[in-house]
């Protein structure tokens, strides 16, 4: 018999001579997805080799369990027979993360065991916490309410049928939607309520792909609700749309898809840290729109994670992502990045997405743009785009000189990479160019 192959739940030690190893391996098994398996007496590739096995073998390794592992854990430790020899198995599951061996706080990624830096530890307690942060008292009370805002949200929550509230009245509203905590708002009531711009949303248009030259900036404030409205707006006005002609119809499709971009506009909300020096921001460049979020993903995870439907929520504001849920702003829990990957995947818009130490990132390629131009330009075009990529303020007169051409001939190609859709003059014949691929 073989047992496999070690992996983030299974973990294989010779004997119990390697007991202080196997505690790390239980916490980081724990602290990853929860739960694990660890055999002793089975070689790391997974072959029985066998140990000797009494009933104070087991009480041992049940009391270094009990004495190393914190929070208490209840493991399940076993003697089995294999081909002929005797191993140990213990099984084992928990739902307090996080979880520390000796104090120490550890984490499993593949077959390896590793310590959790603060930064992540930190995390945890934000996606674990016994009380949540949106659900505390603010220091605010019900005359800090946008009632136009909660209004909206009430109209939007009765039409989707989420909510069954037959009038609006402000404070019974909040106070049936554990919005209230006594004569104060909720950290969620105020975020997402509130009357005088609790967040800050910066958003940019730059001319090139780098955060160098801006063709337009943007600093808006607000309560989340105004903030999801302006994020969306802002980027259908400054992306393109293509336009075809169907049946006699004009239909327009936008390059980043609506629904996936409110999605995960709102998801930034939802996860977002709020009480830090960042903000939220949107930055649209010309081959990509990026959506940041000051609130670093679940430990150990990836959007994929989510979107195969094998995982439960893991929210860091659950107050908010249920009012967003009941104003049909998401569709669901735990859901949401599926839905955003198999909208694009359908309109042939690609994404991207990277994990920063403070915070998230999520890009939608602007595939109107990139498309396969590359091997439609010619060489002059190319040192033109290459000029424009590392000053896009150049003039056809100071391109005309680093290039050695004449100035008649530089404006011919400026022109050609008009046309192709590539460049685009922005202010007027002084302004700069926006650069498209």
């Amino acid at each position: 018999m073989n047992f496999g192959t070690e992996d983030e739940i299974l973990e294989f030690k010779k004997s119990t001579g390697e007991l202080n190893q196997a505690m790390i391996s239980i916490c980081a098994m724990l602290n990853k997805h929860g739960y694990g398996t660890l055999y002793f007496g089975v070689t790391p590739e997974g072959l029985p080799k066998g140990q000797m096995v009494s009933e104070s073998t087991l009480r041992d390794v049940s009391r270094k369990i009990y004495e190393s592992i914190e929070p208490k854990i209840i493991p399940t430790v076993k003697r089995m027979s294999v081909n002929g020899v005797d191993i140990i198995e213990v099984t084992f599951s928990g739902n307090e993360k996080p979880y520390a061996c000796k104090g120490i706080y550890y984490i499993r990624t593949a077959d390896e065991d590793r310590v959790l830096e603060p930064h992540e530890l930190r995390q945890y307690f934000e996606y674990s916490p016994a009380v949540s942060w949106d659900s505390l008292p603010s220091e605010y009370g019900i005359e800090h309410i946008d009632v136009e805002t909660l209004k909206d949200f009430y109209r939007k929550a009765k039409s989707c049928g989420r909510l069954k509230e037959p009038s609006f009245e402000p404070l019974s509203l909040l106070t049936k939607l554990n919005l209230m905590a006594g004569d104060k708002l909720t950290n969620a009531a105020y975020y997402l309520f509130g009357n005088n711009s609790p967040v800050i949303l910066k958003m940019a248009v730059f001319a090139t792909d780098e955060k160098l030259t801006f063709i337009d900036i943007n600093r808006t404030e607000g309560n989340i609700y105004q903030l999801i409205d302006a994020a969306s707006i802002y980027v259908q006005r400054n992306t393109k749309w293509k336009a075809d002609i169907i049946w006699m119809k004009r239909i327009e499709t936008p390059e980043v898809p609506v629904r996936s971009l409110r999605e995960i506009v709102c998801n930034s909300f939802a996860h977002a840290r709020f009480l830090t020096s960042t903000r939220h921001e949107i930055d649209i460049f010309p081959s990509r729109v990026d959506i940041y979020n000051p609130g670093s993903f679940p430990l150990g995870y990836k959007p994929e994670d989510f979107a195969s439907g094998n995982l439960p929520s893991m929210v860091r504001n659950p107050l908010i992502l249920k009012m967003l849920y009941l104003s049909d702003d998401v569709e669901s829990y735990s859901s949401g990045f599926k839905r955003v990957f198999d909208e694009c995947e359908k309109e042939e818009v690609p994404v991207e997405y990277e994990m920063l130490r403070e915070g998230f990132k999520f890009s939608f390629l602007r595939a109107y743009h990139v498309q396969e131009i590359k091997e439609t330009l010619t060489d002059l075009e190319r040192d033109i785009m290459n000029i424009l990529k590392k000053d896009s303020s150049k003039s056809a007169k100071d391109i005309a000189t680093l290039t050695g051409k004449s100035e008649r001939t530089i404006q011919r190609g400026l022109s050609s990479l008009k046309e192709q859709g590539v460049i685009e003059r922005i202010g007027g014949t002084r302004g700069t160019w926006a650069i498209y691929k």
